[in-house]
Formats: C-alpha cells, structure tokens, sequence
C-alpha cells in the first residue's frame, strides 16, 4: 500500500509538473527547488501565489486571516481540545483534481506554539473538521509533533516515530500525481511518499491544515493543480467575489464566546504613568520621573493627549496630594484607567520604581512569591501585589480593549500575573523556578553546615526545601494562573526583568538617569517602522544585553500572534 520512499520515473514526473507550475527544475525528486524551502524571498521572487483557505470548511476552533492566507489556533478552548483528543482542521477553498492533472501545495509554519500538534496534508469535503488528516478514512497527514505520516488511521502511522519535529520556519510541500503516488517534502527534502488508491484518486481531495498547538500559525505558500476557482460555492468554500477580508474593527482571537479581542487601538486614549524616585528614603533612585517624562513625549507622538481626561501622571516631585505615587492614588488611578473603556480603545500604563516579591498564598506563582510595586508610602501603606493588579487591571478589562503596561521594575516578569509569556521568536514559554537559585541555596545550606554555622544552615536549609517545593509545583501553579488570571481584554505587558531579577537604575549618556527597560522601548520604537511584538522584544533585549543583565520579558492576557503589529 505504501511507496516507501519511490523516486521512480512517475514522482518524478509528478514534481516536473508541479515544479514547471511555479518555474522551478525538475531535475530530480529530490531538487524541488522553487517548490523548497526558499521561504517568503522564493515566495515572492518565484512569481508564487499564496492560495486561500475556507472560511466555511473549517473547525470553530481556529481562525482565518489576512485575506484568508494564514490559520491560528488561540487555545482558549484548549481543555476541551485535550479532554476529547480534537484535531481542529480547515480546508483549501479550492481541490485538487487528481485524475486530471499532478497536484501541489506548500505551507510554512510561522508559529508551532506550545507542543508542536500541527498536521498538513490532504482530505475530502466529507472529513470531519475536528480530526487531523491522516486520523481518518480518506485522509493522509504529516504531523509536527512527532514528524510521522499517517495514512488514515491514528494508531499506526507510516513510518516510526522520526523525533524531527516541525520547527517555526519549516516550510512543508506536498505532491500528488495522477498515478497516486502522494509525497511530503520538509524544506525541500523529501521525507515520506506513500501511495493512495484508485477509489481516493476518484475524489476531489483539499489541501487541509489541522492545528491544536495553542500559538501555532501556519501560512498557505502556493498552489497549483487545482479545480478552477468558479466552483459551486456549495461545496464549501467561497466565490473570488466573497474573499474572506481582514476586519476593519477589531479581530478575534478566540473561536468560542469566551475568547479575548484584539483592538484596533483607534478609540479613545488614556494613560496612566508612575514614577516614583523615594526622595530621602532609603534605596533613593534617580531615574525615575525623568522615565515618566520620556514615555509621556514618546506615548504623545501616538495620539494619547495630556489632558486631565485622558492621561493622570503620579510622581513624587507633585506638590499636589492627589498627584503623589501614594498606594490610594496609584490604586484609585488604576480604577481610573480602566473605567468607561470601549472596545478598540487604547488604554497605557507606565511604572517607573521599585518592585519586590511577597509570599504567594494562592499557589498561581511558580516561584512561590507574588510580585509586588512599592508605592510612595509602602512602608506604612504597604505594597500593591501582582493578584490585586490582576483584578484591577486585567479581569475588569472589556473583551476588545488594550491595555499596554510597561513595568520598569525589579521582580516584574509576572507583575500582572498574565498567563502567557513569550520569548523572542514569539513562542510562548513555560515559566520555572530557577534552577541556579535552588543550586545556590543548597550549596549555601551546606557551606553553612560545614562551617558550624547551625542558624545559617537552617535558613538556608528552608530556602532550599521551598526551592524544590516550587519546583514540583510549577505545572499546578501555571495552571491556576492560566485559568484565573487570563483576560478577555487586549493586554501586553512588558516588564524590565525575570520574577528573579532586579531592573537598574541606569545613566545613558545624551539621555540622563533612566530606567534601563523605559530606555530600551522608547530607543526601539524610536527607531522607526512598524516593529512586530517579536521585533520589539528582541530589539529591547538587545539594547540591554552588552551593559545589563536584565531580560525584558513580554506578556499577554489571552495567546496573541507575536508576528502582528506591536500597536498601541
């Protein structure tokens, strides 16, 4: 039943046709050429054409976008995803005519989100969307996860588990010819061909994608060999008249009615911004109003406005009451910004001032400590932790509103507690306990030992018992805060360090005392363009890497693409 690797004369042939198709070389089964792994410079200097994908042939679990030419899948309804063992799948809008002329298509894998559960390859119009291809009759699919074929069944796949799993970048080609020999290529090297029937080949068979990987994205590259496009829109796909076109308003990350909104951020503007330099108190930093001042010219050039109605600053140089960074005010400021706000409004907060860390007592930190800001007079006011930020800021959010924070703070990776974090390929990442502060705890309990030092030892020895308690409790604790703390409305922080770092207070000759993290994102945004969430952080990260040893970290409330537009 199976090829088995065929590169005889017929697969051959097959690829010449799809090859010549897009005015690539047929020279072999092997050199696929234009047809390869080029990326998006082949895809534009070969003359190729992106094909589209069906609004109405697919799962409500994933989305189509940008004219049709890119599927996400958010994960909002990931639990039901895993609890029924779901493949979510969309379909081409056109098919292939396998008896009438070769077939071929290519995707590239912008994003292979959490676990990698990405399948591309071929179905009928009969396929249930919410299974693979390659998990049912009359489907055939290679899968990311685990880099296996399947033919038709989920049990037993083609070949043995190969553990070359997709990577984002990967560009994925699949080849059909009229004798059905049906071939998967991986950035132009042939990975697997297997041969289908007579009774598949009398089917119109569609070009599908199934993603349950919650981030993943998959882009549509090319096509050839298909029906024509004046196809009887009841077969599930629609008329060129009905292109699928992106949203003028605001665009929806969540199939179900549960599911964050991205705004457009063309609404009304508000910012809140909090500097605050501890004038004679111990641990005094210098930077901190100047902060305030950068970011308000910096955020003016983006519409937002310094009126009293629209942008409320807090510092410690105010000789009004009611302008000091005080823990009312910056509470009752947070209730401010938030309040009356509209879908596609774009709502702005900047911290600029200490933070610390504080004993968690609700198991959603993986560490084990909440994060926390100090105000003005958190000495006898206390600090304002990172659950009473959440339930502020982020739950009283309405679905289709941004909120932008930055925190410009030791400790602040976490200071709103958002589920999802990101590295600067734009995958989410899962957050730990530091591995090097469990070691150095441990070799600080037995230094103390050795030295006789019993008290010391004890504290140390307790440091390390809630290091490893932490630990075994990382995948509990994300789990809570993915379930409680996430957002309906848009919101991404940025933050100046990890939850274990500490963010300096720095002087940057021709800009004065700054933070170093307020420094960063005004000289990337300075820089001009229309930066990518990706872009910015690893812009920001670059800046600060040579002098500090601080990592901006990025956030969101609900799984964003990090390839979009950083707008605010």
């Amino acid at each position: 039943m199976f090829g088995g690797g065929l590169k005889g004369k017929m697969f051959e042939k097959a690829m010449g046709h799809a090859l010549n198709a897009v005015g690539g070389s047929s020279s072999s089964g092997h050199q696929q050429g234009a047809a390869g792994g080029g990326g998006d410079a082949q895809v534009q200097g070969g003359g190729k054409q992106p094909f589209q994908f069906s609004l109405g042939d697919k799962h409500q679990f994933l989305e189509v976008r940008d004219n049709g030419v890119e599927v996400f899948y958010s994960g909002r309804d990931h639990n039901t995803v895993e609890e029924y063992e779901l493949g979510p799948t969309v379909r081409a809008q056109l098919p292939s005519r396998p008896q009438a002329e070769p077939f071929f298509f290519e995707v590239k894998i912008v994003n292979t989100g959490r676990n990698k559960e990405i399948a591309v390859g071929l179905g009928t119009k009969n396929s249930k969307l919410e299974l693979f291809p390659g998990w049912q009759p009359d489907t055939f699919g290679y899968h990311g996860d685990d880099g296996n074929v399947y033919y038709e069944n989920p049990d037993d796949p083609v070949m043995p588990e190969t553990d070359k799993p997709f990577k984002s970048g990967d560009v994925i080609g699949v080849t059909l010819d009229q004798s059905g020999s049906l071939a998967f290529y991986k950035n132009a090297k042939h990975v697997r061909t297997v041969q289908l029937t007579r009774e598949h080949l009398a089917q119109e068979l569609y070009a599908s994608v199934g993603i349950s990987s919650p981030g993943g994205v998959v882009r549509a590259i090319h096509m050839s060999g298909a029906a024509p496009a004046a196809a009887d829109p009841q077969q599930g796909y629609y008329p060129q008249s009905q292109q699928y076109a992106p949203p003028q308003q605001q665009q929806s990350y969540g199939a179900s009615a549960g599911g964050g909104v991205r705004s457009n951020c063309q609404g009304n503007k508000k910012a809140l911004l909090i500097g605050i330099n501890y004038f004679g108190q111990r641990g005094e930093l210098k930077g901190c109003i100047n902060d305030v001042n950068n970011i308000k010219k910096l955020i003016k050039n983006r519409g937002f406005r310094e009126d009293p109605s629209r942008m409320k600053v807090l510092t410690d140089d105010s000789r009004n009451p009611s302008d000091q960074p005080t823990r009312s005010n910056i509470i009752e400021g947070m209730h401010w910004l938030v309040s009356g706000a509209q879908p596609n409004d774009s709502l702005f907060l900047h911290y600029s001032g200490h933070g610390s860390q504080a004993k968690d007592h609700d198991s959603d930190e993986v560490d084990g400590y909440d994060e926390t800001i100090c105000p003005l007079d958190y000495a006898s006011a206390g600090e304002i932790v990172d659950d009473e930020m959440n339930a502020l800021l982020v739950r009283q959010l309405p679905r289709g509103v941004r909120l932008t924070a930055v925190f410009d703070s030791c400790h602040s990776q976490t200071a709103l507690d958002l589920p999802f974090i990101y590295d600067c390929y734009g995958n989410i990442k899962k957050q730990k306990v530091s591995r090097m502060g469990a070691g150095k705890n441990l070799l600080e309990t037995g230094l103390a030992f050795k030295s006789g030092n019993l008290l010391g030892a004890l504290s140390a020895g307790k440091k390390t018992i809630d290091s490893f308690v932490n630990i075994g409790n990382e995948g509990k604790a994300q789990a809570i805060t993915e379930q409680t703390r996430s957002s309906q409305g848009d919101v991404v922080m940025l933050a100046g360090c990890k939850d274990s770092q500490t963010s300096a207070d720095a002087y940057v000759s021709g800009f004065g005392a700054t933070g170093a993290c307020s420094y960063a994102l005004i000289d990337a945004l300075g820089r001009g363009g229309s930066p990518t969430f990706i872009d910015l952080l690893s812009t920001m990260r670059e800046t600060l890497r040579s002098k500090y040893s601080q990592v901006v970290q990025m956030s969101t409330g609900f799984e964003t693409d990090m390839n979009t537009p950083f707008i605010f």
